[in-house]
């Protein structure tokens, strides 16, 4: 098994649960839990499971997951949007651990820019301390559906990018992670999971005097 870069699941964790926020955001009346768990395979020959839970309430979304490859390595990374109703936008922040120990940080914000679509920018900084951004677009095309374009600029100068197509129908879903790289070569990530969705009671009320 060849390992994937962390990139790759880095991007990932972004966008998705941003929508979340924004769909139903500053509601009082408690939230959502997302769990999903699923498996993958790359084009480089790589395989594995993952799995991710995110929880929605009173506008903050916060995400949890982990990959284990093929070799039996853990990777793991979690983020926060954080959702602001009177601006339309959130912030974000989060970190990735590969198998190997190396972590990559980035802190972006979100803008819901039309119905159906958010748009990303912001910074990565790698294990090794060099910076890269980046900027991305989130379109709900469909009811389940949602595709994401991403670009991520190098310190160097040279760009990644990135497409995302994601699709829930039910408890279960697909997404495909196609990626080009600087060289122009192209490598893809086919993952499939289960979903569940619990609801968050809301709190209590503070009692009265």
């Amino acid at each position: 098994m060849k390992n994937e870069p962390l990139f790759k699941f880095v991007a990932i964790a972004g966008i998705a649960s941003v929508f979340m926020a924004f769909a139903s955001a500053a509601h009082a009346d408690g939230g959502k839990a997302i769990t999903r768990a699923g498996t993958y395979t790359t084009s480089r020959g790589g395989s594995g499971t993952m799995s991710t839970v995110t929880t929605r309430s009173n506008g903050v979304v916060s995400k949890q997951g982990s990959w284990t490859n093929a070799s039996g390595g853990t990777g793991t990374w979690q983020s926060q949007a954080n959702w602001n109703k009177a601006s339309q936008t959130a912030t974000v922040n989060g970190s990735a651990t590969t198998p190997k120990g190396a972590t990559t940080t980035w802190l972006g914000t979100e803008a819901r820019t039309a119905p159906g679509t958010i748009t990303e920018r912001g910074t990565l900084t790698k294990a090794n301390g060099t910076q890269a951004t980046y900027s991305a677009t989130d379109t709900k095309v469909a009811p389940g559906t949602w595709d994401k374009t991403e670009v991520i600029t190098n310190a160097n100068g040279t760009t990644t990018q990135r497409t995302v197509d994601t699709t829930v129908n039910g408890s279960s879903g697909t997404r495909t992670v196609t990626t080009t790289l600087p060289n122009g070569q192209t490598e893809t990530r086919n993952a499939s999971f289960t979903q569940t969705v619990a609801q968050i009671p809301a709190p209590a009320p503070f009692p009265g005097p």
